[in-house]
């Protein structure tokens, strides 16, 4: 019997994963402590991040379906598929490889346009 990966929060780590914790701090009125943010790996470190920022007369059962329901609002995901050792990353970040393909293309273009104004200023 093998065992399955959870499923992944879906975050591309192409910016979405910023407004996902933005957007899981206005809606818990808190303030994450950045510094643990190397640590957040999957829902269950953001997730034990978002406990230690909240007064614990706020902590209640529905904490948890609360929490993935807003962070996964960026991504799709069914928030009830979400436990706490899914991945916060997508497995397949397509769209990171895209994002620097694009990159590298703005930047080849830029140093070529500079390239040209520079020998017309010759």
């Amino acid at each position: 019997m093998s065992a399955t990966l959870p499923k992944s929060v879906g975050l591309g780590g192409d910016g979405d994963e910023i407004v996902a914790i933005e957007e899981v701090e206005r809606t818990f009125s808190v303030k994450l402590d950045k510094a643990e943010a190397v640590q957040w790996h999957t829902a269950g470190d953001l997730f034990a991040s978002l406990c230690k920022a909240l007064p614990a007369d706020i902590r209640d059962d529905n904490l948890w379906s609360r929490f993935t329901e807003v962070l996964t609002d960026q991504t799709g995901i069914d928030p009830k598929v979400v436990e706490r050792d899914s991945p916060l990353l997508s497995e397949s970040r397509l769209w990171v490889h895209i994002a620097n393909s694009s990159a590298a293309v703005w930047i080849a273009a830029t140093a070529g346009m500079l390239a040209l104004v520079g020998w017309a200023l010759l």
